[in-house]
């Protein structure tokens, strides 16, 4: 890839980037039980059914994408827009894919799925059933667990722009998400372990650094701990990398994972 072609990427990437309720009450962390938390952190704003599949519908789904060797349950798949913060701090809306299992576990564990670079906005797990992103979320389900899967600021449903890659932004959108994750499993009759196993591909693997260290180090949310972390092919010190493919001292077998979308 030419750097050319390299640039216009990532100024792509920087500036392209029925209902159930309304305003249900956000999680409160401290008590351990969804009552009070500041209306823009995460409180519910509305849900829409998105999918229903058994374990067979979801192998038939992954069939010839992902491996299916490890589906165990069908699962159930929500559209949620809920409150949040923007780059700069401004309340927002944002929406995500929120997906349960199908089994009669009450507490379950909980992952936090982080999608790569988006350039269009309906591309996104939430919108699209074809989206690889919304798949691994199914099948990530499927094992058991509850995921939430944000499409970040300005994806998707929600309002605004994508401020692509800004720390601020990513972090309240997935720490949000898992709040109103957190809410609406609670309402149906579910609850979510503390511990977040946290994963994200290429755009997703930067964030998921930023999250893991938000809920491990910063204290982004007074419920939710980490509990395991797992980047993938993500682009993690990007200005270096430019101006290492600039002065033409990158290899090039490097550059495809620092240009993962």
């Amino acid at each position: 890839m030419t750097l050319q072609r390299t640039s216009i990427r990532i100024v792509v990437g920087a500036t392209v980037l029925g209902s159930v309720s309304a305003l249900m009450a956000p999680v409160s962390a401290a008590s351990g039980s969804p009552t009070s938390e500041r209306v823009r952190g995460g409180a519910l704003v509305s849900v829409e059914h998105a999918a229903d599949l058994t374990a067979e519908g979801v192998a038939g789904e992954l069939r010839g994408k992902i491996d299916s060797s490890r589906v165990r349950h069908g699962v159930t798949a929500y559209r949620v827009t809920y409150r949040t913060t923007d780059s700069a701090g401004a309340p927002t809306t944002a929406s995500q894919l929120v997906v349960l299992p199908k089994n009669r576990a009450r507490h379950l564990s909980t992952v936090s799925w982080l999608h790569g670079t988006t350039v269009h906005r309906k591309d996104v797990a939430s919108e699209n059933p074809k989206s690889n992103d919304r798949l691994v979320a199914l099948l990530l389900a499927s094992t058991g667990r509850a995921v939430s899967a944000p499409d970040y600021v300005g994806l998707g449903s929600g309002e605004g722009f994508h401020p692509y890659g800004d720390p601020g932004a990513t972090v309240a959108a997935s720490v949000d998400g898992l709040r109103a994750a957190r809410t609406f499993a609670h309402r149906s009759g579910r609850e979510l372990k503390r511990k977040v196993q946290v994963s994200g591909f290429s755009q997703g693997g930067p964030a998921t650094m930023l999250v893991g260290r938000a809920l491990q180090q910063e204290g982004a949310d007074r419920y939710f701990r980490l509990g395991a972390l797992a980047p993938v092919s993500g682009p993690y010190n990007l200005s270096a990398f430019e101006a290492a493919a600039a002065n033409d001292v990158s290899s090039p077998a490097t550059r495809p994972t620092a240009q993962t979308s």
